[in-house]
């Protein structure tokens, strides 16, 4: 019975924390000055300042995760993009409870001219680091280096493709327990092609499907699904639902979002 108060308390805390970033996203947007320049997210080179905050879940063979992971996106100017990621998680296996891997990317954008064929070109970077505790659930145990390319096939108004080439580095596990598990440095890539599918201004879907090679030694090809869907409730203020299927893996993670930009 204490074990099971302790977990709920937890996961109030994770409500908690997740109603007040969502309260507070929709203050910001209601304050956001009107005749700004408008906001189109559904292409991934359209750089703008923003938080994010979601509420997730994540299904694997071993364990339900839930939990709340932020994003704050800085955009300086059109060719440039800097985001930090901050998950907060709970492992219901390992009764884990705490920080997830944190992200960084950044995204160079040289070339953008959407009245081309080939719209936008550019190279980015995303690097996790091993801040999750792997003994409960909640990381990798290493250090994650993922350089790749970019580029923006205009193929419709309506409907555009994004394909991105991608290596990733993953170091050697950092503490015992990845050691006992068995983890080792690998090399692997990944090609995936998100295609934005606009209805409205309002409301437009990105599919993604994603081919990775997790380790050039073992040559194991994994297929990804990925698919958001997202609404504008104001200029400045977006909701959004995830979904990304690793079918290989038999692991799926859903996401609902509340996305403010200022």
């Amino acid at each position: 019975m204490k074990t099971l108060k302790i977990n709920n308390m937890k996961t109030l805390t994770i409500l908690k924390a997740i109603l007040l970033l969502a309260f507070s996203a929709i203050i910001l947007s209601s304050n956001a000055q009107e005749g700004q320049e408008e906001i189109d997210t559904s292409k991934p080179t359209n750089f703008y300042s923003f938080i994010e905050n979601n509420a997730e879940f994540q299904s694997t063979k071993n364990a339900n995760i839930f939990g709340y992971r932020g994003n704050l996106t800085l955009a300086p100017s059109e060719a440039h993009l800097i985001l930090a990621e901050v998950p907060v998680l709970y492992n219901d296996n390992t009764k884990g409870f705490g920080l997830g891997d944190l992200r960084a990317r950044y995204f160079f954008l040289p070339y953008k001219n959407y009245d081309k064929l080939i719209g936008a070109f550019g190279p980015s970077v995303d690097v996790f680091a091993p801040t999750g505790d792997f003994s409960k659930g909640l990381g990798s145990d290493s250090w994650i280096v993922s350089p790749g390319i970019t580029v923006g096939i205009m193929a419709h108004e309506k409907v555009q493709f994004f394909p991105i080439l991608s290596y990733q580095y993953k170091s050697d596990p950092l503490t015992s327990a990845g050691k006992n598990a068995g983890l080792s440095q690998t090399h692997g890539m990944s090609f995936q092609v998100i295609t934005p599918i606009v209805f409205s201004d309002e409301f437009f879907v990105q599919v993604t499907p994603n081919i990775k090679i997790n380790d050039f030694s073992k040559v194991e090809v994994s297929y990804v699904q990925e698919v958001l869907a997202s609404y504008s409730i104001t200029p400045k203020l977006q909701a959004s639902a995830y979904y990304q299927g690793d079918f290989t893996q038999q692991a799926h993670t859903m996401r609902l979002g509340l996305t403010v930009f200022f």
